[in-house]
């Protein structure tokens, strides 16, 4: 199954990524997938992205002019494939993210747009703080992802992102262990800033048959107590391509 038809991205779709464990590895999936389907890709990230990854998805797009960049997308996808916006190259190699409200005039209208929208720092799981996420304007499906590998471990900076916004958000205390509900409320909190009608769906990712799946489950029941339908496993990102199951 191909991660872009389970989430069920489509044509003109805008889609947000937001959380931790897997928002960039889903990105490169995503991207690639569509790009054997021959739809146009760009990936127009509102936050900082590694040039690395950007640079594993097609030409990386530099201007601090939301006009300039339009151009500059539209030219280059204008036979298809696959491209990556950004306003600067900063340091530690990384594309400085685009203003969101840019992002209608980027999106390519025959494609799909992927979106980073906020930052984790590597870890399997956030606390997302109030600002968070930058999602564009235009957005029509926000995907809350999580790394199973953070649910039995303890609310630290180790395993969380913003560990003090995680403890206010789900009443989990630094130290103590992340259980399912827990888990669930820090994906749900991605989508405190998601506009009614826009779809949501969320990524469960280090996802692997057995155990682990059967962990995933009980994440599961949480969002869909909280109103997320479509729950998607994966491997991601320990594997390349991640597989990917419905829940």
């Amino acid at each position: 199954m191909k991660l872009y038809g389970a989430l069920g991205i489509m044509e003109g779709d805008v889609v947000a990524f937001v959380g931790a464990g897997g928002k960039s590895g889903a990105i490169l999936q995503i991207a690639g997938e569509l790009g054997e389907a021959g739809t146009p890709v760009l990936v127009a990230p509102t936050t900082k992205m590694f040039v690395s990854e950007a640079e594993e998805i097609g030409p990386v797009l530099i201007s601090e002019d939301g006009e300039d960049l339009s151009s500059k997308v539209e030219e280059s996808l204008a036979g298809g494939g696959a491209a990556v916006a950004g306003s600067a190259i900063l340091s530690k190699k990384r594309v400085g993210g685009v203003d969101p409200s840019w992002v209608p005039a980027l999106a390519p209208r025959n494609g799909v747009t992927l979106v980073e929208a906020d930052g984790s720092r590597r870890r399997p799981l956030k606390g997302t703080a109030a600002h968070e996420p930058l999602l564009p304007e235009g957005v029509t499906l926000v995907v809350a992802v999580g790394s199973i590998r953070a649910l039995g471990r303890t609310v630290d900076e180790e395993h969380v992102h913003r560990p003090e916004v995680f403890s206010e958000l789900t009443g989990t205390g630094s130290g103590h262990t992340i259980n399912a509900r827990a888990f669930a409320d820090a994906l749900l909190a991605g989508f405190h800033n998601t506009l009614e009608g826009v779809r949501r769906a969320a990524l469960l990712t280090s996802v692997e048959p057995g155990r682990s799946m059967a962990r995933a489950a009980t994440i599961t029941h949480g969002l869909w107590r909280g109103g997320v339908r479509k729950v998607i496993l994966s491997s991601l990102p320990d594997e390349s391509p991640g597989r990917v199951w419905v829940s």
